[in-house]
């Protein structure tokens, strides 16, 4: 029987399987059923052993293989998160197992509502195809990417693609990028907050099919195995933590990592590099770090410098860059000039160890990338990562670069499969369903035929991105094995967060791609990749003043921030556009660091816990039905709501307040009582309008007079200020994190405070003291919504009256400086201290 691929409208369908499955010798155990799985259909690979795994009182596994023929598996390691869950409790879920047809349903103990449901839907289990539909609760569904869309995903017969392409970014729904993330988050019923997940280990090629009547998602893959972990959460956040339990929780950045950065393709000499850099500090922009592309490289090949255009580049690095607290982070792309016995070391070593990709003849499988013929490390032999260690480690004596950036890592090539073109014939090369990829599978990279170690190109495509990435950073462990990694990495995969962060790729300098990169950066924090940004003003072509002010804005609220452009676009970075412009960007990139110790507690908390640093609004308010679909409005955590300006000439924007109250974030007034639209909230070209919900204390950092801020300044700024939003029961809670940003280690010293206020009383309560330089003074508290009698009031700490006391009852702000708990002896994080304040007449 073949199997035929054509379209009907947008969707995939398949002609010619008629294949029916039934289960027979079905066993239970408290941890697992297993059963074998018979189909009559001679195209069918038959028998098949189904393995549920039932050890975790959140997750169930469903494994599907050939019990008698090895297949590949995706060599993915068990996480430290994973191994711990067991089951000590009651499950949250049932499993039932039909026989004939065979289908499982999954469903909640409690309610009894079906998540997970392949009762009416055909498995295919060829060697070439795969395929299970599954029927779910509700059309609201979020996740299955990389691609740029919007945040709500539209199931009337949608194809999501997932293959790693680069070559060029291409816009709309299911269209394959870079990455690959066959995970979703289906919220389950409108005003509950109960959401599955579901995860599907495979990293063929695949097509993922959404049908909306009913809800069906249909996965279809060319190889593999199925095996699925379906998440039984609370709460869409709570799946995204089982989610990370299973892939590995995000790694935590070093603390420079989280200031500005700024790159350009075309950044061509040394002297060009410092010109930028000392405009951006003679107009006091605050910028952390500095980016090279591939200009730096001696004929584009990795490990070199040209020595010629860069002669100064060490130097710079060293005395500019790094005496002035900067840092710097250098290019890296995975194709090795194929210049071999020419004095080139790394390809020569590289052939001593065995680590570059072979054709299906043996020889090496040569494409083209900048430095012309190429040939391509092997990520999972076991060999490369010792290689590409020495190789960088080598090179960072050469330059003292802080982190690396791994592009071109799907692998791309200029060539299609190979210079010497593909076994055509071969049913890898051309099987008998092929994905809705751009072009074809080896478009713009490698044959499918290619050998990767043990693997067959054609299995492990997708990871190529993501064996990059593992590599990359045991080898910036290696040279610095105390502290922690930076590494970006354009191509990823299930759990590349614990390794790299990602950014959205080669967008436009358009106003389009700018309102796409929200959602773009909310599914990554959903795949546990939090520390994940746009290229700020775009990348192709121009960009123009007025866009550009506008996504610095928005940039300055990326959980990664760097401007970066192409070559022979005009400049963008934040000097480029006049001095009025510079000062509109420079206050949009200091609200970054005034917040940037909120943003340093998020991280820590994503690696702690995989909580999304980037949040769309229905992550916190799953139960709002106006928040399904919002995507040009996010949170960062739980407190901060960031409203840009994404139209052109607009000098307002649509904003809704989901229920609770809202306040501005640096006058502290209350913007709104929560689930009300504001049509027409003011946005002048000067502004960005950021809220905070009633309920929260951001310790926030404010910058020196004539001091530009990095992001190491603020974390070890001697005062914090707190800015503290009452909800309506005049309560707000808030944490301070503070550590050395930068040890690897998890058992470093951390200073943990809580702040608490309740009964018009704020509580400082040190939790963990950490080391001495971590104790921090409280240098003044601001309070919205502080509703008092009369216009005195009355502030104390402990039994100290305080003296720099400011009430204004119209805007109910209340404003103390120079907090002192005895004379002469200021508040400080490490002693627990009680502010209250009453109404001067409530004191007599």
């Amino acid at each position: 029987m073949m199997i035929l691929r054509f379209l009907i409208g947008p969707v995939l369908m398949i002609a010619g399987v008629e294949s029916s499955y039934k289960a027979v010798n079905v066993t239970h155990t408290d941890t697992e059923i297993r059963a074998t799985l018979l189909s009559p259909d001679t195209e069918m690979i038959s028998p098949l052993l189904l393995i549920i795994s039932l050890s975790s009182e959140t997750t169930v596994r469903v494994k599907i293989k050939d019990p008698n023929n090895e297949r590949y598996e995706v060599p993915f390691p068990e996480t430290e998160y994973e191994a711990k869950r067991n089951m000590t409790g009651s499950p949250r879920y049932k499993v039932v197992v039909n026989e004939a047809p065979f289908s499982i349903q999954v469903s909640r103990a409690d309610s009894g509502r079906v998540i997970f449901d392949t009762a009416d839907q055909e498995l295919v289990f060829q060697d070439q195809l795969l395929s299970l539909g599954t029927t779910i609760p509700s059309t609201l569904l979020y996740g299955i990417g990389e691609d740029s869309a919007p945040l709500l995903r539209d199931m009337d017969d949608k194809v999501h693609t997932l293959w790693t392409q680069g070559a060029y970014y291409v816009k709309g729904q299911g269209s394959n990028l870079y990455g690959a993330h066959p995970f979703y988050i289906n919220l389950e019923s409108a005003g509950s907050p109960e959401s599955n997940g579901v995860l599907l280990m495979n990293s063929n090629a695949m097509d993922i099919l959404l049908t909306k009547t009913p809800p069906t998602v249909t996965w279809r893959t060319i190889g593999g195995i199925l095996d699925f972990s379906i998440f039984v959460g609370k709460s869409p956040l709570d799946v995204i933590e089982l989610y990370t339990d299973r892939v590995g929780k995000p790694f935590l950045p070093p603390i420079w990592s989280l200031g500005f950065h700024l790159c350009r393709w075309g950044y061509n000499t040394t002297g060009y590099m410092e010109s930028v850099m000392v405009d951006m500090i003679l107009q006091q922009v605050p910028v952390d770090v500095q980016w090279s592309d591939i200009d730096y490289m001696s004929e584009h090949e990795d490990f070199t410098y040209n020595k010629e255009r860069f002669t100064l580049l060490p130097e710079y690095i060293d005395n500019v860059l790094h005496k002035n607290g900067k840092r710097y982070v250098v290019m890296m792309d995975p194709a090795i000039h194929a210049r071999f016995n020419k004095g080139y070391a790394p390809v020569d070593s590289g052939v001593k160890m065995d680590v570059f990709i072979r054709n299906n003849t043996g020889g090496y499988l040569v494409g083209d990338v900048w430095p012309g013929d190429t040939v391509f490390p092997d990520f999972l032999h076991p060999n490369t990562t010792t290689w590409w260690t020495e190789q960088l480690t080598n090179f960072s004596k050469e330059l003292r670069y802080d982190g690396i950036w791994i592009d071109m890592n799907e692998p791309a090539s200029f060539y299609d499969g190979s210079k010497e073109g593909c076994p055509w014939s071969d049913p890898l090369e051309k099987p008998p369903y092929i994905p809705a990829v751009r072009t074809s599978l080896q478009w713009q990279t490698l044959c499918m035929t290619a050998k990767q170690h043990q693997y067959r190109h054609y299995d492990v495509h997708n990871l190529y991105g993501w064996s990059e990435s593992r590599a990359t950073r045991a080898a910036l462990l290696s040279q610095r094995p105390n502290n922690r990694t930076f590494l970006l990495s354009r191509s990823t995969f299930v759990g590349s967060g614990r390794w790299a962060a990602h950014w959205t790729g080669d967008i436009d300098s358009s106003w389009e791609d700018m309102r796409a990169s929200i959602p773009s950066l909310i599914n990554f924090n959903m795949y546990g990749i939090p520390m994940v940004g746009a290229d700020i003003c775009g990348f192709q072509d121009n960009s123009n003043k007025e866009l550009c002010i506008r996504w610095h804005q928005l940039g300055a609220f990326y959980p990664f921030s760097r401007n970066h452009n192409t070559l022979f676009a005009r400049p963008q970075e934040p000097t480029a556009w006049g001095t009025e412009s510079t000062a509109i960007i420079r206050t949009a990139l200091l609200q970054r660091y005034r917040i940037m110790l909120y943003l340093y507690n998020l991280f820590i908390q994503a690696n702690s816990f995989g909580t999304p640093v980037m949040q769309a609004l229905f992550m916190q308010f799953p139960e709002d039905e106006m928040t399904f679909d919002k995507d040009r409005q996010f949170l960062l955590g739980s407190a901060v709501m960031v409203c840009p300006t994404l139209e052109e000439g607009a000098e307002s924007v649509w904003v809704y307040f989901p229920a609770c109250p809202w306040y501005s974030i640096w006058d502290l007034h209350r913007v709104a009582n929560g689930g009300e639209v504001l049509e027409n909230y003011p946005a002048p070209l000067d502004t960005i309008n950021v809220f905070v919900r009633g309920g929260s204390v951001l310790p926030v950092v404010w910058e020196e007079s004539g001091i530009i801020p990095t992001a190491e300044l603020v974390l070890n700024s001697p005062d914090i200020s707190l800015f503290c939003y009452l909800d309506d029961t005049g309560a707000a809670l808030g944490t301070l994190l503070i550590d050395d940003g930068y040890s690897e280690n998890k058992d470093r010293e951390v200073h943990r405070v809580q702040f608490k206020i309740s009964n018009q009383q704020l509580e400082i309560i040190p939790v963990t003291m950490g080391t001495k330089d971590m104790v921090r003074v409280v240098s003044s508290v601001s309070i919205g919504g502080v509703v008092l009698p009369g216009g005195d009031v009355e502030v104390m700490v402990g039994d100290m009256k305080q003296c720099d006391v400011i009430y204004d009852a119209s805007s109910r702000v209340l404003v103390v400086k120079q907090l002192q708990s005895e004379p002469g002896k200021l508040v400080t994080t490490d002693t627990h201290s009680i502010v209250t304040w009453k109404a001067a007449t409530q004191y007599k």
